[in-house]
């Protein structure tokens, strides 16, 4: 269940304290009811902890937690509800002692009614809780709590194709890719065929299919890659069309099979392969995807991950069984999740134990990687001991798919995070989770514990992060940041085994059925149709607390009915068809998060400021919403208001009162200039104290404001954004005055240097502001500056010791960039010391580029040594003018890529021995050289028409190349000038190989030239140079030492692949009945 009974009680009980020793507790007469209820819920703390543990294996104590938790349940609804009305009537009480007289003063009210029912409720808890304690058959079974379990602290399944190495040991998964990557590329000569990965639920199917998919040979061999997970409850027209984008085809309007098969069909024009992870039926093959494959214009390649054999059916499939992993090797993975490097004695200390606890995870990486999220926080051998001999290993309840380990990883967590693991069962199989939706539902159900002055979405966050930790939620690393995550399906399945029949998750056939026994609290429900209809059963239960709605974008009507789950804590509408709230979502007292994150939503009921409790609003991206209710300004409890996206006019006046909000995204500066209410200028966010995350739109509009953000200590995300005055409807071109007052308000704004992420978006002043110029955020790491056309300088950004993510774009004013990037106070040595992603686009008058080391460092090796120390990407856009790389970057020793785009003046790029990974030039107009580049291993060329030299390329494994080039596909126009250099090339480029590339291919290995370690070659070239590498042909010859050749036509279907060997094989598609030949 979601309900972990002591984490509930615990909370339970401070929230009933701090109720009872306030005045409405009196005025309603209910004070010593509920001081009983205390004496009473406190003696039974003691066992709560126990019964949740021994649940699954007693029905008898089984039956007494539920019973236990429907008692909580109700008794939390009742405390929210003497909060509500307990307010209003401090609010309508006069300044006289209403604790002296409270009775006479309540009946002037009117209110008796209530006073009488809420005191029979809290009666009635009393008597089922007496009952329940007193019961004799199931107390004694919990009265020897076991000590050795402690209690873990927290500092105050969509898959990927993910390139991470990090649970990649032994040799087994190597030799296993290696072999199966080179069936792939090398096998044989049908037009498609499958292979199989096969083994149980946790075993590394994914991770193997991942490191195939990412594997050099397959991106160089398969122009289409696509991956997709099917998982157990999958759609037929989603699961078309999501290959159909990954493809990079358009399906347009089509949604059903019949439409959707042929446009499959037709994009797979060239070779491709395609990942179909986690299928559970044939029918997904046999019924649905055969025919595509089969009819596609190009031949390819199907990998399918099961962990079923019979899903193969009747097809041809060459099978890999995934072996469970070694015990040596699964030592070396529980080492790599547990130690660090420098703590050699303790892996030596710990490894007789930890070879035992490795033996129970019985060769299964994902059973270790989850123990290892236990032992992290346990080097010492009598910790590990109590984890070996621990009864949960083999809690004979779980099914026979569920393995102890994992099980074992779940009881060692906190009973707090035990809940918020739970949670995450409600997300659909394989469904992307994103931290700050976890967070806000995870503080909605009460899940978050408090920590004296932490904020609570703080310790929220810090719950997130020890689930990673403990690798029982697996992020994304496509996000430097890791907001997002995935459950695997055994932890999911894990989940829902324990949440029981409290909370279902109803979807895709699925229909939702209640146990007369139990109550459902929780209700997830997927592709629902147009209308969102609440089964009966839970609307005569009235006990739902979650509703969430996933995947339903043609629902457009909410059921009046709506308003009867009056228990709702957490109502998720995202991504919906509605257009409208019925007004009785008025009525849902108890709702703390409302969601309705891009619906097509125009306006909320008045109804909406009774939501007392609410503390989460979302309304992002939806486009047709244009103006918030004054009614918003009573949410006195709201935390989070999300509102980017839509086109809001303005925010109602006394937005400035909602004290609690600390995540304000969208905050609307003044109005449009109409008669309605005339909005919020900045000085309203003085009052908002509690921010940590702040978007501020419209800020041009802005007239006043030097100190409003002047109380906003803790903010850590900010985004500032103007709409140049040109762009709107009633103002004129930006003049003087508006550029001046920019500076003015910008200036003035100062924010706290507790900023760790800072966004400029259209911002028209003449200059950065003073507080970016002299820059003071220790802890600033994201930075993004994006259209601010007018600032002619840009602020001396290496200074700010923590910046980790920096991109500039559209900067039209900056002609150089200098010295005064690095900062006047600092030195080479000191700038940008933790910048690891530098991204400059579209600067269409920068000209001139250095970092000034010469100037800042006599000794220029010296002082350069540790210029940009930790810069492993960067990327160059659309700056037609810009005329050199600065020298300095040679020093940035642990670049691993660099793109440049679009650079129409830059004539070389050369000196860069640090270079690792990839160098992608593409549309470079006037490029001549590219040289001294010893380390790089891969090189993309486009669009670089006067290329004439490529050199020093000692360790390149990978060369694609497309031409002849052309000019179209770039971003910005050239000059004519430039223009007339292209075309006077074109017509010779279209007939012959450049000389830099016969240079450096050479007619054999040992040509001066040559590189000596190519081990990929990709062209696409004109219909003439791809006759010339035909049979006999002149430049045939220069491939043939070559390990792997792909060869396309750049208009036409036609492709030639090589691959050197014994024997040597020479595949063209051009006419079927020549599809391949030997060459000796």
């Amino acid at each position: 269940m979601a309900m972990i009974l002591d984490a509930f009680v615990a909370r339970y009980m401070k929230k009933l304290a701090d109720f009872v020793e306030g005045e409405v507790s009196v005025m309603l007469g209910v004070k010593d009811e509920l001081q009983k209820l205390q004496r009473r819920l406190e003696r039974m703390r003691g066992f709560l902890e126990q019964a949740e543990r021994k649940r699954h294996e007693d029905t008898n104590i089984s039956n007494w937690v539920r019973e236990l938790k429907d008692i909580m349940y109700d008794a939390d609804d009742i405390i929210d509800l003497c909060i509500i009305e307990g307010g209003k009537l401090l609010e309508s009480q006069q300044p006289v002692s209403a604790v002296c007289h409270p009775f006479p003063l309540f009946s002037c009210f009117g209110c008796m009614k209530f006073r009488y029912e809420i005191g029979d409720k809290i009666r009635d808890l009393n008597k089922r809780l007496k009952e329940i304690a007193e019961d004799r058959s199931i107390l004694p079974k919990l009265e020897n709590p076991n000590q050795d379990v402690q209690e873990s602290g927290v500092n105050p399944r969509r898959t990927f194709p993910i390139e991470d190495s990090s649970d990649i040991v032994g040799t087994q998964i190597a030799e296993a890719t290696q072999s199966l990557v080179e069936s792939l590329v090398q096998g044989d000569k049908k037009k498609f065929w499958i292979l199989g990965i096969v083994g149980m639920g946790g075993i590394g199917k994914t991770t193997l299919a991942s490191i195939i998919y990412n594997d050099e040979r397959i991106k160089e061999n398969f122009s289409i890659r696509v991956w997709v997970c099917v998982s157990k409850n999958f759609s037929e027209a989603k699961l078309l069309q999501e290959i159909i984008r990954s493809a990079g085809g358009n399906y347009g309007q089509a949604e059903t099979k019949a439409e959707l098969i042929p446009i499959l069909s037709s994009i797979l024009s060239r070779r491709f392969i395609v990942v179909l992870d986690d299928i559970w039926e044939a029918k997904v093959w046999e019924d649905l995807l055969r025919y595509p494959f089969e009819s596609a214009a190009d031949g390819g390649r199907i990998v399918i991950t099961t962990r079923d054999i019979s899903v193969f059916g009747n097809m041809s499939v060459l099978v890999h069984h995934v072996d469970k992993m070694g015990r040596a090797d699964g030592w070396a993975l529980l080492c790599k999740k547990v130690f660090r490097d420098d703590e050699k004695e303790e892996t030596i200390n710990l490894k007789e134990i930890g070879m035992k606890i490795v033996d129970k995870c019985d060769g299964l990486p994902l059973a270790i990687k989850t123990i290892a999220g236990v032992l992290r926080s346990k080097k010492s051998s009598i910790a590990w001991n109590n984890v070996l001999i621990s009864d949960a290993w083999s809690m004979n309840q779980l099914q026979t798919e569920l393995h102890g380990a994992l099980f074992l990883s779940y009881e060692d967590l906190s009973p707090h995070l035990k809940q918020c693991f739970l949670f995450c069962s409600l997300y659909p199989e394989d469904f992307p989770m994103h931290r700050d939706d976890l967070v806000r539902y995870w503080l909605a159900e009460g899940f978050v514990k408090s920590q004296g002055d932490v904020l609570l979405e703080d310790s929220a966050e810090d719950y997130y992060k020890e689930l990673i930790c403990r690798n029982l939620l697996q992020p994304d690393y496509e996000y430097v940041d890791q907001s997002f995550c995935t459950m695997h399906d055994l932890l999911r399945s894990l989940a829902l085994f324990l949440i029981g029949d409290e909370s279902t998750f109803v979807g895709d056939g699925k229909t939702c059925t209640t146990n007369p026994l139990t109550k459902l609290r929780r209700l997830s429900i997927s592709n629902v149709g147009e209308r969102l209809e609440i089964p009966d059963a839970v609307k005569q239960q009235k006990c739902l607390r979650t509703l969430i709605v996933w995947n339903n974008p043609r629902t457009k009507i909410v059921e009046q009915e709506l308003g009867r789950l009056v228990q709702l804590r957490v109502l998720d509408l995202t991504d919906t068809g509605l257009e409208s709230l019925p007004d009785s979502v008025g009525n849902l007292l108890h709702l703390r998060h409302l969601d309705l994150d891009r619906t097509n939503v125009k306006i909320l009921p008045e109804s909406i400021g009774r939501l007392q409790n609410l503390q989460t609003l979302k309304l992002l991206g939806c486009k047709s919403f244009h103006m918030l209710p004054k009614a918003i300004t009573s949410l006195c409890n709201l935390r989070c208001l999300h509102l980017t996206g839509t086109p809001l006019s303005h925010l109602p006046k006394g937005t400035g009162k909602l004290t609690h909000l600390n995540d304000l995204r969208g905050f609307v500066v003044g109005d449009d200039g109409g008669k309605q209410d005339p909005g919020c200028d900045l000085e309203k966010l003085q009052s908002l104290s509690q921010l940590r995350v702040l978007r501020i739109d419209r800020l041009e509009r802005s007239q006043a404001g030097a100190s409003a953000l002047a109380n906003t200590c803790f903010l850590r995300r900010l985004f500032l954004h103007w709409q140049p005055p040109e762009a709107g409807n009633n103002q004129p071109r930006c003049g003087e005055d508006a550029i001046q007052n920019a500076n003015k308000i910008c200036n003035n704004l100062s924010p706290p240097s507790s900023l760790g992420e800072l966004t400029f978006d259209n911002f028209f002043g003449s200059g950065f502001p003073g507080w970016l110029m002299s820059p003071s955020f220790p802890h600033l790491s994201f930075l993004v500056l994006t259209n601010c056309k007018s600032c002619p300088q840009l602020p001396p950004l290496g200074l700010l010791p923590q910046l980790n993510y920096l991109r500039i774009s559209g900067a039209d004013a900056i002609v150089t960039i200098g010295p005064e990037f690095l900062g006047r106070r600092a030195s080479a040595i000191t700038a940008f010391p933790r910048l690891e992603y530098l991204q400059l686009c579209h600067m269409r008058n920068w000209k001139e580029w250095s970092l000034g080391v010469a100037e800042e460092v006599g000794d220029e090796i010296r002082g350069a040594s540790k210029l940009l120390p930790h810069l492993k990407a960067l990327h160059l856009e659309d700056c037609p003018e810009l005329i050199a790389l600065p020298e300095g970057l040679a020093h940035a020793t642990n670049l691993h890529k660099l793109g440049i785009l679009g650079a129409h003046n830059l004539r070389e790029i050369k000196n860069l021995p640090s270079l690792t990974d990839m160098l992608h030039i593409e549309s470079n107009l006037r490029l001549e050289r590219i040289s001294n580049f010893p380390s790089l291993k891969s090189l993309q060329i486009i669009n670089s028409p006067r290329l004439q030299h490529v050199e020093t390329l000692d360790k390149l494994q990978y060369l694609n190349l497309k031409h002849p080039s052309a000019v179209q596909g770039t971003s910005e126009i050239p000059s004519l000038e430039c223009l007339a250099d292209v075309s006077s090339n074109l017509d010779r480029q279209t007939e012959q190989l450049p000389q830099w590339l016969l240079n450096l291919l050479g007619e054999d290995q040992n040509a001066p030239t040559a590189v000596q370690n190519l081990k990929k070659f990709r062209l696409k070239c004109s219909s003439l140079l791809f006759e010339s590498f035909l049979m006999d042909q002149p430049n045939r010859p220069i491939i043939q030492w070559i390990p792997e050749v792909w060869i396309e036509e750049l208009d036409g279907p036609s492709w030639i692949r090589y691959t050197k060997g014994t024997p040597s094989t020479f595949q063209i598609n051009r006419q079927p009945e020549e599809f391949a030949s030997g060459l000796s």
